[in-house]
């Protein structure tokens, strides 16, 4: 009987030591989505690995760590769940689509969302851009959301084109499209060239306070027709930030097309155009719109154009629908 009950004590004992997170060694990602943190290495992570830890099968930004642990692999458009515990004014940040950078400001060259405890006193005098869940320097989020500090938090990105909306704790703290949030300029008045990357490495971006991470979670999402409405299509044509590509095939562009639109054919796309050739047609440092007919083949040679590294927005409406809005017709 004795021996019964020391069994049961040591039992009770592993299950509930706070130094074993059951919950989290047992966890699975949801069905669609990707783990990125196995709990127990670092591995698919890349950068300050000294900054960070694993500890009771969480991933820890370690108090005096610093730097940007960033993940092995790029991406676009997705969706990212996690769960994280903030110590007395802690500071991190979510960035996304980042260049490979250990150590830089990847506020301006990525794309930041804060990670902090902002109802520390040390932070009352902060931006509205600055608050938790912030895009920073260009979007402020809404406040409250934060449970109190040491307890664990729930958070969901989804990033889609332009569009970047964020769940904290079942509040949606921004819902918010880049470009027109920018359209007067950066709420913080600086340069963030970051904006204008269509990929890159998510990355935890350390600022030498403890913070863990679990359940870290991501699913890719397909390219969908862009929000951009037809009369932000025209004002950056217009100013040349951005160009208008035709992929339908020859014939149909010999019937009639934009003026000042680039023919690259879906079929040239599909069977492989070389970079080279493409790059001499598409440039890279512009806005790609894709249009065809009625938009089911935009959404494919966008995606042909995303591997390639454009930063390629389908447009639904058709050629029709361009000359009816007032897109000049090609003589």
């Amino acid at each position: 009987m004795v021996a019964r009950m020391l069994l049961f004590v040591f039992a009770a004992l592993s299950v509930f030591s706070p130094g074993v997170d059951a919950a989290d060694s047992s966890f699975a990602a949801e069905e669609g989505f990707v783990s990125l943190f196995d709990g127990k290495s670092l591995a698919g992570w890349t950068g300050s690995l000294n900054g960070y830890a694993v500890e009771g099968g969480n991933l820890v930004c370690v108090a005096g760590g610093k730097g940007n642990l960033l993940t092995e692999k790029e991406y676009g458009d997705f969706v990212v769940k996690f769960e994280f515990k903030l110590t007395d004014g802690a500071n991190n940040g979510l960035g996304i689509r980042c260049p490979k950078v250990v150590e830089g400001n990847l506020h301006l060259d990525g794309i930041e969302l804060q990670i902090l405890d902002d109802t520390a006193e040390k932070y009352k005098t902060l931006h509205p851009y600055q608050y938790h869940g912030s895009v920073y320097g260009i979007v402020a989020a809404k406040q409250g959301s934060l449970k109190p500090v040491g307890e664990w938090n729930r958070q969901e990105v989804t990033v889609q084109g332009r569009h970047v909306k964020i769940v904290v704790n079942g509040t949606t703290i921004v819902d918010a499209d880049l470009d027109d949030a920018t359209k007067s300029g950066t709420l913080d008045g600086q340069l963030h060239p970051g904006l204008a990357r269509s990929k890159g490495h998510l990355a935890f971006l350390g600022h030498g306070d403890r913070v863990d991470f679990r359940h870290i979670q991501i699913k890719e999402l397909p390219l969908t027709h862009t929000r951009d409405s037809l009369e932000s299509v025209k004002q950056r044509l217009s100013d040349k930030s951005a160009v208008l590509v035709d992929v339908r095939e020859t014939s149909e562009w010999n019937d009639g097309h934009v003026a000042g639109a680039i023919s690259v054919p879906i079929s040239s796309l599909q069977k492989g155009l070389d970079p080279a050739a493409l790059l001499k047609l598409v440039p890279k440092d512009k806005v790609i719109y894709t249009h065809c007919f009625a938009g089911k083949r935009s959404l494919a040679a966008a995606e042909e154009l995303k591997k390639q590294g454009y930063d390629v927005r389908p447009l639904k409406p058709g050629i029709n629908d361009l000359l009816d809005a007032g897109f000049p017709k090609a003589k």
